[in-house]
């Protein structure tokens, strides 16, 4: 799985995919014959999306709360970030509740994170002051790229692969900042200063929990394929990729009361690791829409596409969507893990891994990335662009 090359004396551990799955010689061959192989995966999430958000909807178009009698799913994970202190049950029954929600909704809010409330106050404070400024002013932090500095509201669009039929609901009705991890990254604008500051210090600290949930998913993968997997092993497999977060406000506007302000869809990436303690976010669990309830210092974790390939289908890509009833100028901050910039040879050389799988178990999906993913969705988002961050 990993393999040591000895580098001026030490060792540099780098990943090899790992696949029970079909072997990738005569794999073209294999997703010709194949009946259950999804070969174009880019086609095959919006139409999946499309037929669950539609029987959905045919039981209610409206997101309901939880009933008195269930709770949504809130896991600590504090054994996981602290290795040597709980005992190896305690840290087992945080990997079995994670498959739980990971194989079913595909989502889980967590604590024991290690992040201070006081950080979270600070963020939630700089970004209603970044975006409070003028549109002229906010204009000065773009880059051009929706992926570093300052985009304008409606100026993005999820309608533009997963459709509407509403002419409110064709541009996204939010406004954002995003900054790849590292902070000091030279595709990232520097905003404000206290922005600056807060965004910078929350990313990293987001690093450590971003490494102890892959740990997590990649134990979870162990125990429900039966295989042994290297403890690092989904987070070594994107080893050169970088996280990017995202401030995202949206604003209460005249005339779009009746819009969703985020069209249902699933994040296209490994996991989303969402803050954000006011209400808006409704996800599809048990085949109808919820609304899930976010408690201060919670944080939302939800699976993505390319978590869903890798695992063959076992882990469930969370549909999820910003709903009309959202509070007003409601402000997020989702953290989307290997999906920040990256150099040009890495994008270059990213192949990715084959699903995993255990004994005897077909692969339902091609050997993918993050990145090789993303740009299956090019044409939608950026017209053609070879690369997400081509200027």
């Amino acid at each position: 799985a990993l393999f040591a090359i000895v580098v001026d004396g030490s060792a540099e551990y780098v990943p090899q995919p790992i696949s029970l799955c079909s072997s990738q010689e005569g794999m073209e061959a294999y997703l010709e014959e194949s009946a259950t192989m999804i070969s174009e995966p880019h086609k095959y999430f919006p139409r999946q999306i499309k037929n669950i958000v539609d029987a959905a909807d045919a039981i209610s178009p409206d997101a309901i709360g939880l009933p008195d009698d269930q709770s949504y799913p809130v896991i600590d994970i504090s054994p996981w970030l602290n290795p040597s202190m709980p005992s190896d049950k305690e840290r087992e029954n945080v990997v079995n509740q994670v498959l739980e929600e990971a194989t079913t909704g595909g989502s889980f809010s967590i604590i024991g994170h290690g992040i201070d409330d006081a950080l979270f106050d600070r963020l939630y404070t700089a970004a209603r002051s970044f975006f409070s400024m003028s549109l002229e002013q906010k204009m000065g932090f773009s880059s051009g790229n929706n992926l570093a500095g300052y985009v304008a509201y409606r100026n993005e669009s999820v309608a533009s692969i997963h459709k509407s039929g509403s002419p409110k609901e064709q541009k996204d009705l939010r406004e954002t900042f995003s900054m790849s991890s590292p902070p000091n990254n030279d595709g990232n604008v520097q905003g404000p200063y206290e922005f600056y500051n807060a965004m910078s210090e929350y990313i990293e600290q987001l690093q450590s929990v971003e490494k102890a949930a892959k740990q997590i998913f990649t134990a979870a993968l162990s125990s429900a394929k039966g295989i042994d997997l290297p403890a690092t092993y989904l987070k070594d497999v994107e080893e050169h990729a970088t996280g990017l977060l995202r401030a995202s406000r949206y604003p209460s506007t005249p005339g779009f009361e009746d819009a969703t302000k985020l069209l249902p869809h699933s994040d296209f990436g490994t996991i989303t690791i969402l803050a954000s303690s006011e209400e808006g976010l409704e996800e599809i669990r048990d085949g109808r829409w919820y609304k899930v309830p976010m408690g201060k210092g919670e944080l939302h974790v939800s699976v993505g596409e390319v978590y869903t390939m890798w695992s063959n289908g076992l882990f469930k890509n969370n549909i999820h969507r910003v709903g009309k009833e959202a509070k007003k100028d409601r402000i997020s901050f989702p953290y989307f893990t290997s999906q920040g910039k990256r150099s040009s040879n890495v994008i270059d050389t990213d192949v990715g891994i084959s699903p995993i799988c255990s004994n005897g178990e077909e692969a339902r999906f091609p050997r993918t990335s993050t990145v090789d993913h993303l740009r299956k969705y090019m044409g939608a988002f950026t017209g053609g662009k070879d690369d997400l961050w081509d200027d």
